[in-house]
């Protein structure tokens, strides 16, 4: 009689399909070496490690082959979408190690820190596009907060990242006691944290007291995700954290905290709980709404430019979740492709402010008075942006945004799809009043930026080369975000 023998250790094969983290893990540990035994060098040797590593990871991506080790697979998953998230996240840290290099050349202060936590927060990123039961998505989100909380108030000389830092932790804490309890309530009710076991164990379930603990849970753990991605009223610590941070970490914040909150959004509620129960969707329809209207108001009043990515953020946000409610097949590539066209024009966005930022205030929505005149190339890749924000055709982010509206329609949320329809009006309005702002004459003789940051030069290049193909061409990219 023969007894089937369980996988007890890995083989090369699974050292290679986890192969894009490790090299994050080896880079950030290389940086942080260099910074402890040779702080002088690590002013100048951090960003090229932390490019090269995440450069090595993103052809590790390339070539990692797919695992069915027992040991991996109930806890990191290996399909198509984990792939697809993997090379999204790594090609926003480059982007964001690239801002936070322009930005070191104009303040100083230690970089070999930085970078590390960087890499840290990339890492858990990966892990959150990566995971395959709850603890790897919570172990992927809390090493991405916990990175962040230091990187807020990284500038140790800036009163005002202090305040962020500390307003950051202290609701980040809350928002993940929430979630961890929602965790255990799922777990009670279902007695799994796996993803491939979720949909099962809830149907299984037969007592009122049991369901009543199983959608107690999804709640809480609903709450959590909620602050992650800043949707309202969930969404109180995000101005204030946008502003006191740095521009370079604002910018992380924008785009990766936001796809990554995403990201666990699209594991559990598309992916492991696909329309499993018809009052989630319409909590998180209803959910839109005030964070529709409310984000787009408030963000016609904002001059300070960090502060009014904090809310155009939230706004978009609001978008997101129409694909979650809707929950259809379509709903996974809709909310796929909608993110990296919000991450190209983000992206785009804050190279510019990277050539423009000169203060710890941040740049001022009268900073670009003028800037077509002073500088026709910065103002030209901004407006460019702005427009893809705005979802004005022929823009890709008109495309995406239709995607969005066509998948809510088809699930039957009229409402939603009006009420989505009003904010972009209003989104299109203060879009177009900061690109009207930088084409009108200059108050003063304020002269062009003089600084010259090829890294940040690259970022909006690629940004808007990758819009206008797109919105020539987007056929493509959008059968690339086709996920089953």
């Amino acid at each position: 009689m023969s007894i089937a023998m369980t996988t007890t250790s890995l083989s090369l094969t699974d050292v290679a399909a986890l192969s894009p983290l490790l090299f994050l893990l080896i880079g950030a540990l290389a940086v942080l070496l260099v910074e402890t035994f040779a702080e002088k060098a690590a002013n100048i040797l951090s960003f090229p490690i932390s490019a090269l590593f995440i450069l090595i990871a993103i052809i590790a991506a390339v070539y990692a082959p797919i695992s069915d080790n027992a040991l991996l697979t109930p806890w990191l998953s290996f399909d198509p979408l984990s792939r697809l998230f993997t090379f999204f996240f790594l090609a926003i840290g480059l982007a964001s190690a690239c801002l936070a290099h322009a930005f070191f050349h104009r303040f100083k202060a230690t970089q070999g820190e930085y970078y590390f936590l960087l890499l840290s927060a990339l890492f858990g990123l990966l892990l959150i596009g990566s995971s395959a039961d709850f603890l790897t998505l919570f172990l992927g989100l809390e090493l991405l907060s916990i990175a962040l909380y230091v990187l807020c108030g990284y500038m140790k000389k800036w009163n005002i990242s202090h305040e962020a830092s500390m307003k950051y932790f202290l609701m980040g804490a809350l928002a993940a006691a929430f979630l961890l309890y929602g965790i255990a309530l799922i777990y009670g009710a279902t007695g799994t944290t796996r993803f491939d076991r979720l949909l099962s164990g809830y149907q299984a379930i037969q007592s009122t007291q049991k369901s009543a603990l199983f959608l107690g849970g999804i709640a809480l753990v609903t709450l959590g995700l909620a602050f992650k991605a800043a949707i309202v009223p969930f969404h109180v610590w995000a101005p204030d954290v946008y502003d006191g941070a740095s521009t370079p970490v604002t910018a992380f914040m924008a785009v990766g905290t936001k796809v990554g909150a995403f990201a666990a959004f699209a594991r559990v509620f598309l992916v492991a709980l696909p329309q499993f129960n018809p009052l989630w969707s319409e909590v998180v329809a209803f959910l839109a709404i005030p964070t529709l209207i409310y984000a787009n108001y408030v963000a016609l009043r904002q001059t300070q430019l960090r502060r009014f990515f904090a809310y155009s953020g939230i706004s978009h946000a609001g978008f997101l979740l129409i694909p979650l409610a809707a929950g259809t097949p379509d709903a996974l590539s809709a909310l796929m492709f909608y993110l990296a066209v919000y991450a190209f024009a983000t992206l785009g966005c804050f190279a510019v402010l990277a050539f423009l930022d000169d203060r710890p205030a941040g740049v001022m929505l009268k900073d670009l008075q003028g800037l077509f005149k002073r500088a026709p190339l910065l103002a030209g890749v901004l407006a460019l942006c702005m427009l893809t924000l705005a979802g004005i055709p022929p823009t890709i982010g008109f495309f995406a945004k239709f995607y969005l509206f066509k998948v809510a329609f088809q699930a039957g949320y009229y409402w939603l799809v009006i009420i989505a329809l009003l904010t972009t009006i209003l989104a299109a309005y203060y879009y177009l009043r900061m690109i009207a702002i930088m084409f009108s004459p200059a108050v003063d003789a304020a002269t062009a930026p003089q600084r010259r940051y090829w890294t940040a030069a690259l970022v909006g290049i690629v940004s808007c080369a990758a819009i206008i193909v797109l919105s020539l061409y987007p056929a493509p990219f959008m059968a690339f975000f086709v996920v089953r």
